[in-house]
Protein backbone atom coordinates (compact mmCIF):
# COMPACT_ATOMS: atom_id res chain seq x y z
CA UNK A 1 0.00 0.00 0.00
CA UNK A 2 1.83 3.10 -1.22
CA UNK A 3 1.86 6.32 0.75
CA UNK A 4 -0.11 9.35 -0.37
CA UNK A 5 1.57 12.02 -2.49
CA UNK A 6 2.78 15.26 -0.86
CA UNK A 7 -0.16 17.40 0.16
CA UNK A 8 -2.21 14.18 0.55
CA UNK A 9 -5.10 15.33 -1.64
CA UNK A 10 -4.09 14.59 -5.25
CA UNK A 11 -2.59 11.43 -6.70
CA UNK A 12 0.86 12.01 -8.19
CA UNK A 13 0.83 12.24 -11.97
CA UNK A 14 -2.97 12.15 -12.22
CA UNK A 15 -5.19 15.04 -13.26
CA UNK A 16 -7.36 16.38 -10.45
CA UNK A 17 -11.11 15.83 -10.78
CA UNK A 18 -12.10 19.36 -9.78
CA UNK A 19 -15.82 18.56 -9.74
CA UNK A 20 -15.25 15.69 -7.30
CA UNK A 21 -13.09 17.90 -5.08
CA UNK A 22 -15.85 20.50 -5.19
CA UNK A 23 -18.41 17.92 -4.07
CA UNK A 24 -16.34 16.60 -1.18
CA UNK A 25 -14.45 19.70 0.03
CA UNK A 26 -14.98 22.86 -1.98
CA UNK A 27 -18.69 23.32 -1.33
CA UNK A 28 -17.98 23.49 2.43
CA UNK A 29 -14.61 25.23 2.29
CA UNK A 30 -15.88 28.27 0.40
CA UNK A 31 -18.37 29.09 3.14
CA UNK A 32 -15.47 30.25 5.32
CA UNK A 33 -13.26 31.99 2.75
CA UNK A 34 -14.79 35.48 3.20
CA UNK A 35 -13.92 35.36 6.91
CA UNK A 36 -10.35 34.32 6.10
CA UNK A 37 -9.84 37.11 3.57
CA UNK A 38 -11.26 39.71 5.97
CA UNK A 39 -9.11 38.52 8.88
CA UNK A 40 -5.98 38.62 6.70
CA UNK A 41 -6.73 42.20 5.69
CA UNK A 42 -6.99 41.44 1.97
CA UNK A 43 -8.07 44.59 0.13
CA UNK A 44 -7.85 46.36 -3.20
CA UNK A 45 -4.31 46.33 -4.56
CA UNK A 46 -3.03 43.68 -2.14
CA UNK A 47 -0.23 41.27 -3.04
CA UNK A 48 -1.58 38.02 -1.60
CA UNK A 49 -0.05 34.58 -1.12
CA UNK A 50 -2.60 31.76 -1.15
CA UNK A 51 -0.86 28.74 0.36
CA UNK A 52 -2.40 25.31 -0.30
CA UNK A 53 -4.38 26.90 -3.11
CA UNK A 54 -5.81 23.51 -4.12
CA UNK A 55 -8.28 23.93 -6.97
CA UNK A 56 -8.34 27.70 -6.41
CA UNK A 57 -11.31 28.11 -4.07
CA UNK A 58 -9.81 30.95 -2.00
CA UNK A 59 -8.21 32.48 -5.08
CA UNK A 60 -11.54 32.82 -6.86
CA UNK A 61 -12.95 34.69 -3.87
CA UNK A 62 -9.86 36.87 -3.40
CA UNK A 63 -9.49 38.14 -6.97
CA UNK A 64 -12.57 40.44 -6.89
CA UNK A 65 -11.36 41.82 -3.56
CA UNK A 66 -7.83 42.71 -4.69
CA UNK A 67 -9.11 44.25 -7.92
CA UNK A 68 -7.17 44.96 -11.11
CA UNK A 69 -4.16 46.39 -9.28
CA UNK A 70 -3.71 43.39 -6.97
CA UNK A 71 -1.74 40.20 -7.45
CA UNK A 72 -2.39 36.72 -6.08
CA UNK A 73 0.21 33.96 -5.96
CA UNK A 74 -1.37 30.51 -5.72
CA UNK A 75 1.03 27.94 -4.24
CA UNK A 76 0.52 24.26 -3.56
CA UNK A 77 2.89 21.38 -2.85
CA UNK A 78 0.99 19.30 -5.43
CA UNK A 79 1.77 20.27 -9.05
CA UNK A 80 -1.41 18.46 -10.02
CA UNK A 81 -3.45 20.78 -7.81
CA UNK A 82 -1.69 23.83 -9.21
CA UNK A 83 -2.56 22.82 -12.77
CA UNK A 84 -6.16 22.31 -11.71
CA UNK A 85 -6.26 25.78 -10.16
CA UNK A 86 -4.85 27.35 -13.33
CA UNK A 87 -7.61 25.78 -15.41
CA UNK A 88 -10.31 26.81 -12.98
CA UNK A 89 -9.18 30.34 -12.08
CA UNK A 90 -7.97 31.41 -15.54
CA UNK A 91 -7.03 34.98 -14.57
CA UNK A 92 -3.85 36.90 -15.38
CA UNK A 93 -3.63 38.15 -11.78
CA UNK A 94 -3.37 34.56 -10.54
CA UNK A 95 0.28 33.48 -10.55
CA UNK A 96 0.68 29.71 -10.05
CA UNK A 97 3.63 27.93 -8.48
CA UNK A 98 4.35 24.52 -6.99
CA UNK A 99 5.89 25.19 -3.58
CA UNK A 100 6.13 23.68 -0.11
CA UNK A 101 4.54 25.89 2.56
CA UNK A 102 7.38 24.91 4.90
CA UNK A 103 10.08 25.98 2.40
CA UNK A 104 8.65 29.01 0.62
CA UNK A 105 10.63 30.23 -2.41
CA UNK A 106 9.83 33.93 -1.90
CA UNK A 107 11.79 36.95 -0.80
CA UNK A 108 11.42 38.34 2.71
CA UNK A 109 8.49 40.70 3.28
CA UNK A 110 7.04 40.64 -0.23
CA UNK A 111 3.34 39.98 0.54
CA UNK A 112 0.59 42.13 2.04
CA UNK A 113 -1.37 39.07 3.21
CA UNK A 114 -1.01 35.29 3.47
CA UNK A 115 -4.05 33.00 3.50
CA UNK A 116 -4.16 29.23 3.92
CA UNK A 117 -7.57 27.61 3.50
CA UNK A 118 -7.75 24.03 4.85
CA UNK A 119 -4.04 23.40 4.36
CA UNK A 120 -2.04 23.94 7.55
CA UNK A 121 -3.36 20.80 9.25
CA UNK A 122 -1.67 18.72 6.53
CA UNK A 123 1.78 20.27 7.07
CA UNK A 124 4.19 17.77 8.66
CA UNK A 125 5.49 20.71 10.74
CA UNK A 126 2.86 23.47 10.96
CA UNK A 127 5.08 25.60 13.22
CA UNK A 128 7.71 25.70 10.50
CA UNK A 129 5.08 26.65 7.94
CA UNK A 130 3.84 29.53 10.09
CA UNK A 131 7.37 30.83 10.49
CA UNK A 132 7.66 30.91 6.71
CA UNK A 133 4.29 32.68 6.42
CA UNK A 134 5.59 35.39 8.75
CA UNK A 135 8.91 35.68 6.92
CA UNK A 136 7.30 36.53 3.57
CA UNK A 137 4.86 39.06 5.07
CA UNK A 138 5.73 42.74 5.14
CA UNK A 139 5.94 44.14 8.70
CA UNK A 140 2.46 44.74 10.11
CA UNK A 141 0.71 42.50 7.56
CA UNK A 142 -1.38 39.48 8.56
CA UNK A 143 -1.69 35.77 7.89
CA UNK A 144 -4.93 33.86 8.35
CA UNK A 145 -5.55 30.13 8.21
CA UNK A 146 -8.74 28.08 8.33
CA UNK A 147 -8.62 24.57 9.79
CA UNK A 148 -11.26 21.93 10.47
CA UNK A 149 -12.67 21.35 13.95
CA UNK A 150 -13.19 17.91 15.50
CA UNK A 151 -14.64 14.97 13.49
CA UNK A 152 -18.04 15.21 15.17
CA UNK A 153 -18.29 18.88 14.19
CA UNK A 154 -17.45 18.12 10.56
CA UNK A 155 -19.66 15.06 9.96
CA UNK A 156 -19.33 15.04 6.17
CA UNK A 157 -15.67 14.07 6.68
CA UNK A 158 -15.57 12.86 10.28
CA UNK A 159 -18.08 10.02 9.92
CA UNK A 160 -16.19 8.61 6.94
CA UNK A 161 -12.75 8.98 8.53
CA UNK A 162 -13.83 7.24 11.73
CA UNK A 163 -15.52 4.38 9.87
CA UNK A 164 -12.42 3.73 7.74
CA UNK A 165 -10.08 3.99 10.73
CA UNK A 166 -11.93 1.20 12.52
CA UNK A 167 -11.14 -1.07 9.58
CA UNK A 168 -7.66 0.24 8.82
CA UNK A 169 -6.28 1.19 12.26
CA UNK A 170 -2.78 1.55 10.83
CA UNK A 171 -4.12 4.48 8.78
CA UNK A 172 -5.86 6.25 11.67
CA UNK A 173 -3.16 8.91 12.07
CA UNK A 174 -3.30 10.01 8.46
CA UNK A 175 -7.11 9.84 8.41
CA UNK A 176 -7.26 12.10 11.47
CA UNK A 177 -4.78 14.58 10.02
CA UNK A 178 -7.73 16.57 8.67
CA UNK A 179 -8.72 17.32 12.29
CA UNK A 180 -5.24 17.64 13.79
CA UNK A 181 -5.48 21.38 14.52
CA UNK A 182 -8.92 21.37 16.13
CA UNK A 183 -7.50 22.58 19.46
CA UNK A 184 -7.76 26.39 19.48
CA UNK A 185 -5.18 26.74 22.26
CA UNK A 186 -2.63 24.73 20.30
CA UNK A 187 -3.19 26.79 17.14
CA UNK A 188 -2.82 30.05 19.09
CA UNK A 189 0.41 28.76 20.61
CA UNK A 190 1.73 27.80 17.17
CA UNK A 191 1.07 31.30 15.83
CA UNK A 192 2.69 32.99 18.84
CA UNK A 193 5.65 30.63 18.70
CA UNK A 194 6.18 31.55 15.05
CA UNK A 195 6.59 35.19 16.04
CA UNK A 196 3.14 36.53 15.22
CA UNK A 197 1.56 39.21 17.42
CA UNK A 198 -2.10 40.10 18.01
CA UNK A 199 -3.05 36.46 17.54
CA UNK A 200 -6.73 35.48 17.56
CA UNK A 201 -8.61 32.22 17.06
CA UNK A 202 -12.36 32.08 16.51
CA UNK A 203 -14.72 29.21 15.84
CA UNK A 204 -17.29 29.63 13.08
CA UNK A 205 -20.13 27.36 11.97
CA UNK A 206 -21.74 27.22 8.55
CA UNK A 207 -24.53 25.05 7.19
CA UNK A 208 -25.06 23.39 3.83
CA UNK A 209 -26.90 20.58 2.12
CA UNK A 210 -26.10 17.42 0.20
CA UNK A 211 -28.69 16.71 -2.46
CA UNK A 212 -28.54 12.93 -2.12
CA UNK A 213 -26.22 10.15 -1.00
CA UNK A 214 -25.25 9.19 -4.54
CA UNK A 215 -23.86 12.69 -5.02
CA UNK A 216 -21.84 12.35 -1.83
CA UNK A 217 -20.38 8.94 -2.71
CA UNK A 218 -19.64 9.88 -6.32
CA UNK A 219 -17.23 12.55 -5.09
CA UNK A 220 -15.55 10.04 -2.77
CA UNK A 221 -15.22 7.35 -5.45
CA UNK A 222 -13.18 9.81 -7.54
CA UNK A 223 -10.42 9.55 -4.91
CA UNK A 224 -9.66 13.26 -4.48
CA UNK A 225 -8.63 14.05 -0.90
CA UNK A 226 -6.77 12.03 1.71
CA UNK A 227 -9.85 10.32 3.19
CA UNK A 228 -11.36 9.21 -0.16
CA UNK A 229 -8.00 7.86 -1.32
CA UNK A 230 -7.75 5.62 1.73
CA UNK A 231 -11.41 4.60 1.39
CA UNK A 232 -10.65 3.27 -2.10
CA UNK A 233 -7.99 0.97 -0.61
CA UNK A 234 -10.58 -0.99 1.37
CA UNK A 235 -11.61 -4.46 0.23
CA UNK A 236 -14.96 -4.39 -1.57
CA UNK A 237 -16.88 -5.89 1.36
CA UNK A 238 -15.36 -3.49 3.86
CA UNK A 239 -16.07 -0.60 1.50
CA UNK A 240 -19.75 -1.55 1.44
CA UNK A 241 -19.80 -1.78 5.23
CA UNK A 242 -18.29 1.71 5.54
CA UNK A 243 -20.84 3.05 3.11
CA UNK A 244 -23.73 1.50 5.04
CA UNK A 245 -22.39 2.82 8.35
CA UNK A 246 -21.96 6.39 7.08
CA UNK A 247 -25.35 6.38 5.33
CA UNK A 248 -27.02 5.31 8.58
CA UNK A 249 -25.39 8.17 10.48
CA UNK A 250 -26.44 10.65 7.80
CA UNK A 251 -30.08 9.74 8.44
CA UNK A 252 -30.16 12.20 11.34
CA UNK A 253 -29.59 15.04 8.87
CA UNK A 254 -32.51 14.25 6.56
CA UNK A 255 -34.57 17.33 5.73
CA UNK A 256 -37.13 16.52 3.09
CA UNK A 257 -35.21 15.21 0.09
CA UNK A 258 -31.83 16.63 1.23
CA UNK A 259 -29.28 16.10 3.95
CA UNK A 260 -28.63 19.33 5.86
CA UNK A 261 -25.65 19.55 8.18
CA UNK A 262 -23.26 22.05 9.71
CA UNK A 263 -19.49 22.21 9.85
CA UNK A 264 -17.30 24.05 12.36
CA UNK A 265 -13.91 25.50 11.52
CA UNK A 266 -11.28 27.56 13.31
CA UNK A 267 -10.25 30.91 11.81
CA UNK A 268 -6.76 31.75 13.04
CA UNK A 269 -5.10 35.12 12.44
CA UNK A 270 -1.75 36.61 13.37
CA UNK A 271 0.11 39.81 12.51
CA UNK A 272 3.76 40.14 11.56
CA UNK A 273 5.35 42.50 14.07
CA UNK A 274 5.21 46.05 12.63
CA UNK A 275 8.72 46.61 13.99
CA UNK A 276 10.11 43.39 12.50
CA UNK A 277 13.31 44.11 10.57
CA UNK A 278 13.85 41.31 8.07
CA UNK A 279 17.38 40.59 6.84
CA UNK A 280 18.08 42.25 3.47
CA UNK A 281 18.41 40.08 0.40
CA UNK A 282 20.66 40.79 -2.56
CA UNK A 283 18.89 42.43 -5.50
CA UNK A 284 19.04 41.01 -8.99
CA UNK A 285 18.56 42.56 -12.37
CA UNK A 286 15.63 41.04 -14.22
CA UNK A 287 14.10 37.88 -15.61
CA UNK A 288 13.92 36.25 -19.00
CA UNK A 289 12.22 33.00 -17.96
CA UNK A 290 9.03 31.73 -19.67
CA UNK A 291 6.73 32.57 -16.75
CA UNK A 292 4.97 35.64 -15.45
CA UNK A 293 7.65 38.25 -14.62
CA UNK A 294 5.74 39.35 -11.51
CA UNK A 295 6.39 35.90 -10.07
CA UNK A 296 9.98 35.83 -11.18
CA UNK A 297 10.62 39.10 -9.39
CA UNK A 298 10.02 37.56 -5.95
CA UNK A 299 11.48 34.06 -6.35
CA UNK A 300 14.43 32.79 -4.33
CA UNK A 301 15.83 29.35 -3.66
CA UNK A 302 13.50 27.63 -1.16
CA UNK A 303 16.47 26.09 0.65
CA UNK A 304 18.92 28.99 0.94
CA UNK A 305 16.60 31.97 0.23
CA UNK A 306 19.35 33.14 -2.12
CA UNK A 307 19.15 34.47 -5.66
CA UNK A 308 18.33 32.29 -8.67
CA UNK A 309 19.57 32.24 -12.25
CA UNK A 310 17.47 31.21 -15.24
CA UNK A 311 19.12 28.74 -17.59
CA UNK A 312 17.44 28.92 -20.98
CA UNK A 313 18.91 25.73 -22.42
CA UNK A 314 17.45 23.56 -19.63
CA UNK A 315 14.46 25.81 -18.82
CA UNK A 316 15.35 25.71 -15.14
CA UNK A 317 15.87 28.12 -12.28
CA UNK A 318 19.32 27.45 -10.88
CA UNK A 319 20.50 28.01 -7.32
CA UNK A 320 24.23 28.44 -6.63
CA UNK A 321 23.64 25.89 -3.86
CA UNK A 322 23.55 23.21 -6.57
CA UNK A 323 19.82 22.83 -7.22
CA UNK A 324 17.89 23.21 -10.47
CA UNK A 325 14.13 23.82 -10.41
CA UNK A 326 12.15 23.07 -13.60
CA UNK A 327 9.50 25.25 -15.20
CA UNK A 328 6.56 23.34 -16.68
CA UNK A 329 4.03 25.18 -18.84
CA UNK A 330 5.02 28.46 -17.24
CA UNK A 331 4.68 27.06 -13.70
CA UNK A 332 7.88 27.01 -11.59
CA UNK A 333 8.20 23.73 -9.67
CA UNK A 334 10.04 25.02 -6.59
CA UNK A 335 10.03 21.77 -4.63
CA UNK A 336 13.23 20.47 -3.08
CA UNK A 337 12.19 16.87 -3.71
CA UNK A 338 11.75 17.64 -7.42
CA UNK A 339 14.92 19.65 -7.86
CA UNK A 340 17.77 18.33 -9.95
CA UNK A 341 21.19 18.33 -8.36
CA UNK A 342 23.82 20.28 -10.28
CA UNK A 343 27.56 20.17 -9.80
CA UNK A 344 28.25 22.78 -7.10
CA UNK A 345 29.39 25.40 -7.10
CA UNK A 346 27.18 26.62 -9.97
CA UNK A 347 28.85 29.00 -12.38
CA UNK A 348 26.42 31.11 -14.44
CA UNK A 349 26.54 30.35 -18.15
CA UNK A 350 26.11 32.78 -20.98
CA UNK A 351 22.46 31.78 -21.31
CA UNK A 352 21.72 32.33 -17.58
CA UNK A 353 19.87 35.45 -16.46
CA UNK A 354 19.51 36.66 -12.83
CA UNK A 355 16.03 36.55 -11.34
CA UNK A 356 14.97 39.95 -10.05
CA UNK A 357 13.00 41.32 -7.12
CA UNK A 358 9.44 42.61 -6.80
CA UNK A 359 9.60 46.41 -7.11
CA UNK A 360 8.00 48.40 -4.26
Amino acid sequence: MTELAPGLHARAGRDVDASAYEGFVGRWSRLFVPSVLAAAGVQSGSKVLDISTGTGEAALAALPVIGPSGTLVGADISPEMVRSAVQRVSNTRFLPIAADGQELPFRNGCFDAVVCQLGLQFFPDPARGLMEFRRVLRPGASACVCVISTPDRAPMWGFLAEAIARRLPEKRNILMTSFSLADATRVETLFSGAGFVNVSVTREVRGGAIENLDEYWDSIEAGIGSIPQIYLRLEEREGRNVRDEVNAKFSEFVDGSKFRMSVEMLICRGQADPDDDKPPQPPALGLAAPMDPRLGEILVCPKTKGALEYNASSNELISPAGLAFPIHDGIPIMLLDSARATRPPFSPRSDSVPVGHWPP
